[in-house]
């Protein structure tokens, strides 16, 4: 068992997150009560979770960024089912002091799970060219499942009902910094331009002071390391861990206790990624006999909000790279993209460049080169 300030989180059973079958699980959809809806900036209901969207290349911290593997139809914003944001919500409340939910991808189009899926295959192939195409296939679904149109088989991230998360901790100072953000966010009156601004410094003092737990593998790791039980194995086996195994070890303890608890379902292959029991992947490991989350997509609400945020990222990164220049420019007739202009400049010269993350280990998925 491992203690931390708030509980106490149980060792990992070893047969943890097993998913056979579950494509056969059969699939009784009902969106209507339980749409998708945006997590991070902007949120209405999630505003508070950090949120870094990997293959969008939001940070510097993703092999997806400045274009470099660019995966077509990826989101800046992230989206989840409601019933998926609000079990994140109790997660995060359930971290110890100082700690927090790091939300690396939740729903995921069709789009951008073909090219992951292409992707590792792909690197698998150069890596086994004598590997049969059975065995690439499902080696490969480890890690990134099937793009599917089928309905009736949908791949676990397209339903909106999968998440990859990790945890970020804060030294007290800066955590208090982030409790007096929130508390300002928390005022009804205030308007786009300083939401923003309030944001951007949230997004900052997360992105340059809080520091992922080590879980023994950088997120997206493609092999066997990344396995939920992959300590938890090595100590049934009467191995002694090193010090830096076994807090790797605890603190994937931790993070599947939260997420459990909080209502999730685990995934034996990957120790950051965890799924509603309504989808087709969490029902199996959960025992039930049926799942209610179909394939699912954007909305026209989701589509505007996304749309706003790259129209504020954009306007960021473009008065970041002008700098002062950009004071003096016309920002137009509309007086709240002038204030909007005004606020994130004031963001980032307070902070610094918005898409520089200090600790938060990421790698491209494909198989690992040891």
């Amino acid at each position: 068992m491992v203690t931390v300030e708030n509980g106490i989180y149980p060792e990992i059973p070893l047969d943890a997150g097993l998913v056979q079958g579950w494509k056969d699980i059969p699939l009784r959809e009902d969106d209507s009560l339980d749409p998708l809806i945006p997590l991070g900036p902007l949120s209405q209901e999630a505003e508070i979770l950090m949120t870094s969207s990997l293959y969008f290349g939001e940070h510097s911290n993703s092999p997806y960024a400045e274009n470099r593997n660019k995966l077509e139809g990826s989101l800046l914003t992230l989206f989840a089912r409601q019933s998926v944001v609000h079990r994140l919500l109790v997660a995060e409340q359930l971290l110890p002091a100082g700690h927090h939910l790091l939300v690396f991808d939740a729903y995921r189009s069709y789009q951008v799970q073909k090219s992951l899926h292409d992707f590792y295959q792909q690197k698998l192939r150069e890596k086994y060219p004598d590997m049969d195409n059975e065995t690439l296939e499902s080696e490969t679904q480890k890690y990134v499942s099937l793009p599917s149109m089928d309905p009736t088989r949908p791949s676990p991230h397209n339903t909106g009902g999968s998440v990859d998360v990790a945890i970020v901790k804060l030294d007290q100072a800066h955590e208090e910094e982030l409790l007096q953000i929130r508390s300002h966010l928390t005022d009804v009156h205030l308007n786009i331009a300083k939401r923003v601004g309030m944001e951007m410094r949230l997004s900052a003092t997360m992105r340059r002071h809080a520091k992922m737990l080590d879980f023994g593998t950088a997120f997206d790791h493609g092999g066997e390391k990344s396995a939920l039980a992959y300590y938890e194995s090595k100590i049934a086996a009467g191995e002694i861990l090193t010090d830096n195994d076994m807090l790797a070890c605890n603190n994937r303890r931790l993070l599947f206790g939260i997420m459990t608890q909080a209502g999730f379902q685990p995934y034996f292959a990957e120790w950051w990624h965890f799924n509603a029991p309504e989808s087709q992947m969490g029902a199996a490991t959960a025992g039930l006999d049926y799942a209610t989350f179909g394939a699912v997509g954007l909305d026209e609400s989701n589509i505007a909000h996304e749309n706003t945020r790259l129209k504020i990222r954009q306007e960021a990164l473009k008065l970041q790279r002008e700098g002062d220049l950009a004071v003096a420019r016309t920002a137009g007739p509309a007086i709240v993209r002038t204030a909007l202009r005004v606020e994130i400049l004031a963001a980032i010269r307070a902070t610094g460049d918005p898409k520089l993350v200090e600790d938060w280990p990421a790698e491209i998925i494909a198989p690992p080169e040891e």
